[in-house]
């Protein structure tokens, strides 16, 4: 996959490692057109390394970073099966093989996609809530209110 724009200055492919290769992440100084990891810069979730992250956004909904893929996983995946829980694709590793999240083939059955999808809805949609503004209460007063 191509993981970098080819302008002049653009950000270099994304990278990971582990923690002794890569012990902090920085960010793209696009004024300087390079990267600057002279900080620490945290993600959403509050890491600041790239240990495992190899996953950029893939699928309908961007399924992306080491959280998204591990609950993935630990649901619909190997992780499920290897622990004895029902899962839905018992041999897919997501967190070997992310790619997985795009698989169309006939293989399983043509719904993979969309089942990565609803989970991503159901896990990451469904349960927004920053600063007052709930998701699920804001749909439940849409549809009790006549959808206006």
């Amino acid at each position: 996959a191509l993981t970098a724009a080819l302008w002049f200055q653009a950000p270099a492919p994304l990278k990971c490692g582990p923690k002794s290769m890569y012990p902090t992440t920085g960010f793209w100084d696009y004024d300087a057109g390079r990267e600057d990891n002279g900080d620490a810069y945290a993600n959403g979730r509050g890491r600041v390394d790239v240990e495992g992250c190899c996953w950029w956004g893939r699928g309908i909904l961007q399924t992306r970073g080491t959280c998204n893929y591990g609950k993935l996983n630990y649901f619909l995946g190997k992780r499920a099966s290897d622990e004895g829980r029902p899962s839905l694709y018992p041999e897919i590793d997501f967190c070997q093989f992310p790619q997985g999240v795009c698989s169309s083939d006939a293989t399983y059955g043509g719904e993979l996609q969309w089942m990565v999808g609803l989970f991503e809805w159901t896990d990451r949609i469904q349960t927004y809530n920053v600063d007052g503004w709930n998701y699920m209460e804001k749909l439940k007063a849409f549809t009790d209110g006549g959808y206006k």
